[in-house]
């Protein structure tokens, strides 16, 4: 009689999903999707941001820098692989261009109009006109107390995502232009 039929199976731990973020920015960008990779989230997924290093922030190079971690970390069926860049930096055509080869390569882009920055408001505000990026950095600075776009405490701004979400739908007026205000929100719907 062979023993192998009494041995107990090991166990199998589901691999978390794989949220790789490659950015425009080098810090604020960041601090806010690592806020992700704390308790209250990191059981169901995991989080690696791709941020901007040495003033390769053009939408080619952010692009490019999620391409080499694909080939050199690799990833599996179900990850999720984004390119977050804002308006306020970049030409229309940059922009075409990285959200067609985005679509081609089945990555998903978060642009925001004008800067990241708006999305990050929008956890406490509902602005009635889209903000330039000016306002959106007074407007932080005035909520959080105070606004660096490398130190800021997103601890505070975690229990609004829900109301960021709703009111990222209501200033994006028309889902369809090329360029929403903020474009963050549309998967955690």
């Amino acid at each position: 009689m062979s023993h192998k039929r009494f041995e107990r199976p090991k166990p199998y731990l589901k691999r978390r999903k794989l949220f790789v973020i490659a950015t425009e920015g080098n810090q604020t960008e960041k601090i806010y999707f690592e806020l992700f990779k704390n308790d209250d989230f990191r059981k169901n997924v995991q989080v690696c941001v791709l941020s901007t290093r040495e003033g390769e922030s053009a939408p080619k190079h952010v692009l490019r820098r999620l391409r080499r971690h694909i080939h050199d970390a690799g990833v599996e069926e179900g990850d999720e692989l984004w390119v977050v860049v804002d308006v306020d930096s970049w030409g229309e055509e940059a922009l075409q261009e990285l959200c067609h080869e985005c679509n081609r390569s089945g990555f998903r882009v978060a642009v925001s109009n004008p800067c990241f920055e708006l999305w990050l408001l929008l956890h406490q505000e509902h602005p009635s006109a889209p903000p330039t990026v000016k306002a959106c950095k007074q407007d932080l600075t005035r909520l959080l107390g105070q606004y660096d776009k490398a130190s800021y405490n997103v601890g505070t701004l975690a229990p609004y995502i829900p109301h960021a979400i709703n009111h990222a739908r209501r200033l994006d007026s028309d889902p369809d232009a090329p360029w929403p205000r903020t474009a963050v929100y549309r998967d955690w719907e």
